[in-house]
């Protein structure tokens, strides 16, 4: 999968600009705050329809404006096609791939695929589990995509149950109430936890090797699934009894916090070296070789099920590791497209091709 072109309008602090992208590593160069981000932002859009730095895409829009307009020309898995995203602060966003407008969004997910790796990702390990699940859905929804359908109708489910919960508080309740809410959550809950265990014995089949690889051979990385629903073994229905005897059991409880104190919601990806706990024992180096291990994993398992590597995209991520880190990540991305920021030239002097950045205007 290849970004041959991409225009921005009104983006940002991008007033506008087109720019046509090498096959291979594309660096962005400039001081902070001139618009390398808000390119690497909008690529990202193309593929995930979220920012990852901000949760209200009106913000997105240039101050001024009313909309905003990313147009991408992409190689895919058949024909070249063309992708177009409208942000219009009245009328919402809009999709369209080669002119057509797109009203679903599993009809738009895994049609342009990236890997994001951003010195935010760098506390991915000593982070709370909220972060490592973020982590798990973005990549599980460009290869998959209707898992975000999942995503959204648990989301949905939880929020009727915990209404309902809320409304019992101080009153004898009768069990038979919650039947029908934790049916619906059992059933959605099983695949969603199902998939992510999927994804997770992926990685570790594919993340380790890199950690060894960064590590000299002289640690070990481990991956593990923590779940409530889910369990190793056993088919949808037995897990689906199971979490309903749990919610069942924890109904009191639920209902005094106002709020399903089991589920997906606390899911967790485990990530240990040397049998020990990452996220408690580690060193802030042994931390990022394991994200870097992670974050190569993800665009390995994303090229073995589509047949193509996505899109690598490190934004300002090379300034944060040590060389040899660097020269690691560089070298395991060698023939794939790469957009890489940085504000030293002298780091990117390896790349194919090269922008300078300045108050949101691009040049080679």
């Amino acid at each position: 999968m290849q970004l041959d072109h991409i225009a921005l309008q009104g983006f940002r602090n991008i007033g506008a600009a087109s720019l046509d992208l090498s096959p291979k590593t594309v660096a962005l160069v400039g001081k902070n705050a001139q618009g390398k981000t808000n390119l690497v932002e909008a690529v990202y859009l193309l593929a995930c329809l979220k920012s990852f730095r901000n949760r209200h895409w009106r913000d997105l829009v240039k101050h001024g404006e009313k909309q905003a307009v990313i147009s991408a020309q992409i190689s895919g898995d058949s024909l070249p096609f063309t992708l177009k995203l409208v942000l219009d602060v009245k009328e919402g966003k809009s999709i369209y791939k080669n002119g057509v407008k797109i009203t679903r969004l599993s009809d738009f997910l895994g049609l342009f695929r990236v890997v994001l790796f951003c010195p935010e990702h760098l506390s991915l390990i000593k982070e709370g589990p909220a972060k490592r699940r973020s982590f798990l859905d973005s990549a599980i929804c460009q290869l998959r995509p209707y898992y975000a359908s999942l995503l959204n109708e648990c989301v949905k489910i939880e929020a009727q149950r915990a209404a309902l919960l809320k409304l019992s508080r101080g009153k004898r309740t009768d069990p038979a109430l919650f039947s029908v809410w934790d049916d619906r959550l059992a059933g959605v809950s099983v695949k969603i936890a199902s998939i992510r265990a999927d994804y997770v014995r992926r990685l570790q089949e594919a993340a380790p090797a890199h950690f060894s690889r960064i590590s000299d051979g002289k640690e070990s990385l481990s991956l593990s699934f923590i779940s409530d629903v889910y369990r190793e073994g056993a088919g949808e229905e037995e897990m689906k009894a199971a979490y309903l005897g749990l919610l069942s059991e924890n109904l009191e409880g639920d209902i005094k916090y106002g709020f399903t104190g089991k589920g997906i919601h606390r899911d967790d990806l485990e990530v240990k070296i040397d049998s020990f706990s990452a996220r408690g024992f580690a060193s802030q180096g042994q931390q990022r070789s394991a994200v870097l291990a992670l974050k190569l994993a993800e665009g390995e398992i994303s090229r073995d099920m589509t047949g193509r590597p996505p899109v690598y995209l490190l934004d300002d991520v090379l300034s944060e590791l040590d060389e040899g880190r660097r020269s690691y990540i560089l070298s395991g991305l060698a023939g794939k497209q790469v957009i890489l920021t940085g504000t030293d030239k002298d780091q990117l002097d390896t790349a194919h091709q090269l922008y300078f950045v300045e108050g949101g205007c691009f040049s080679s």
